[in-house]
């Protein structure tokens, strides 16, 4: 109900991209920052530390319908203080008007 009442650009900042609670179809723009990009990534076996069926929204940019979700590995760790194939990152988005 409170979504409805907001004006202005339909964007979300959450920690994590799969959030459980259905968004308004007006949320155009979902940035995340979750699971460091994996953090271990092994070669042929992928992020290790990350259960399948999390791995939608691993990392970069995601085009779900009408939404993009951006996803960072963000700058630190979690658990072990290491990171193999998922190096730090840190993203700049520009936002403007939608093109018509």
């Amino acid at each position: 109900v409170a979504m409805a009442k907001l004006r202005g650009a339909g964007v979300v900042l959450t920690h994590t991209p799969d959030i459980p609670t259905p968004l308004p179809a007006a949320i155009g723009l979902l940035l995340a920052g979750h699971m460091h990009c994996g953090q271990i990534v092994l070669p042929l076996l992928g992020a290790v530390s990350v259960p399948p069926t999390q791995r939608r929204y691993l990392c970069g940019v995601v085009h779900d319908g009408n939404r993009t979700v951006v996803v960072s590995g963000g700058l630190g760790t979690s658990n072990a203080p290491l990171r193999v194939h998922a190096p730090p990152d840190l993203w700049l988005v520009t936002v403007g008007p939608a093109k018509r």
